[in-house]
Parts: C-alpha cells; sequence; structure tokens
C-alpha cells in the first residue's frame, strides 16, 4: 500500500483554496456597487464642460442613479457616451475595486472662431467643429467668411501654427480672406493689416512678422503703417 503523499495533498488544498477565494472575491466585486463618479479634466483644457455636467450625463445611463452594481457598468459604452458630446475630445472611464468609477476627459480646443451669416462655430486643430457654449467664451482669433472643405487643410494649419506661438495668439485677432485667396490679419493695439498670402512659406513669413514686431515696436513709425506684407518671404513691405 502507498504511502500518502502529504505535500501533494497540501498543494491540491492550497490551490482549492486559492481558486475559492478568487472565485467569491470575484462575485463579491462584481456586486459592489458603484459608491462614487470621479470626473477629471486636463489642466490646460477650456472649461467648456464642469463635473456637474459629466456626472449627470453618467447618471442618466444608470437611469437616474449612481448606485448600481459593477457589474451593470458597460466601461465602454460609457466612454463612447462621452466621446460622442460636442466638447470632448477622448475619455478613459474605469472603475476601480473600492467602487469608485472614474471618468478622464480632454476636452476639445478651439483655436479659431468662425463667423459669417450662417452662424458662428470654433474649429479645433483636427478641423472639427465646436460649437458656442454658454459656459465659457474662449478667447481665440476670429475668421470672418465661409470655410470650404477644400481650403479647411490650410486655414487650419496657419490658425494651428498662431494658437502655439504666444506672440502670434496675443498680436492677430481677426482673419479674412480675399477672393484673390490671400489671408488678411487684423491684429491688437495698431491700425495696419498683415498681407499674408497664402500657406506657402508660412514659417518663414511668421518668421519675418516676429522680427518685425520686435524692431517695429520700439518705433513710434508702426502708428503709421496701414499695411504690413509678408507674401513676399525675402522681406516684409510696410506702407503708410
Amino acid at each position: 500500500m502507498k504511502k500518502l503523499n502529504w505535500n501533494n495533498i497540501r498543494l491540491v488544498l492550497v490551490i482549492v483554496l486559492m481558486i475559492f477565494l478568487y472565485s467569491f472575491s470575484g462575485i463579491k466585486n462584481q456586486e459592489r456597487k458603484i459608491q462614487k463618479i470621479s470626473i477629471a479634466f486636463n489642466e490646460d483644457d477650456f472649461p467648456f464642460l464642469n463635473e456637474t455636467m459629466v456626472n449627470n450625463l453618467l447618471i442618466q445611463n444608470f437611469q437616474g442613479s449612481s448606485k448600481v452594481k459593477k457589474e451593470r457598468v458597460d466601461l465602454k459604452k460609457l466612454e463612447n457616451l462621452l466621446d460622442t458630446n460636442k466638447y470632448v475630445d477622448n475619455s478613459e472611464v474605469f472603475c476601480t475595486i473600492d467602487g469608485i468609477l472614474n471618468a478622464k476627459i480632454k476636452q476639445k480646443k478651439p483655436i479659431i472662431r468662425v463667423i459669417n451669416e450662417n452662424g458662428s462655430y470654433y474649429l479645433d486643430s483636427k478641423g472639427d467643429k465646436v460649437p458656442l457654449s454658454e459656459n465659457f467664451t474662449p478667447r481665440v482669433p476670429v475668421y470672418f467668411g465661409i470655410v470650404n472643405e477644400n481650403e479647411l487643410k490650410e486655414l487650419v494649419s496657419i490658425f494651428d501654427f498662431i494658437d502655439k506661438d504666444e506672440m502670434l495668439k496675443q498680436n492677430i485677432v481677426d482673419i479674412k480672406k480675399t477672393q484673390k485667396g490671400n489671408i488678411i490679419f487684423s491684429v491688437r493695439d495698431y491700425d495696419y493689416k498683415v498681407i499674408f498670402g497664402t500657406d506657402a512659406n508660412m514659417e518663414t513669413k511668421f518668421k519675418n512678422y516676429k522680427a518685425f514686431l520686435q524692431h517695429a515696436t520700439k518705433d513710434t513709425l508702426i502708428k503709421n503703417y496701414k499695411t504690413v506684407n509678408l507674401i513676399f518671404t525675402e522681406q516684409v513691405i510696410c506702407a503708410k
């Protein structure tokens, strides 16, 4: 008669116990209810949305109550719900063991406001439309006119460049496009117009304009300028 191998028996018992405990804890975890909803926004986001608005949106998905079992929470569905919001760029939703539902949200960042006879809206760096908000009005340059699909990429590239440069963002206040396709800027504090042309050689043109600003603001003659022409990249042409 073979002797019992107590080491093997102990090992089997330990494995069975671990499986039991894991299954039990899993069941208890699924039965645990959502205790709290935590909303987090990126620090540099525009405040189109606030915690109350997002919290209400999530609770509506729970039929008006946040006290639901974790097993009933479809995290992917909640992310899709948030991502369809007109002010949300992307979101991440996850649930912790202690029953806290976390939603991390990155809001869209407008770089220009478009105004024409059809109304007004914002554009972000992806070229997506962002509607006006009753909660917040961002301070961005204004574009007067219709933005056609075939010129959207060109305009967004210019607006995005301005948005990423603090000097340009503080200086340029509104933008128009002539019938010939030339971009013209109006600026803060001075009456001259900046004739920019198209987005060809964009970086060089903006570099030339910033150099002009650094020197011209030291000279009182800048108040007499009517136009500052950047189309010729070799030089900046000013006219009184």
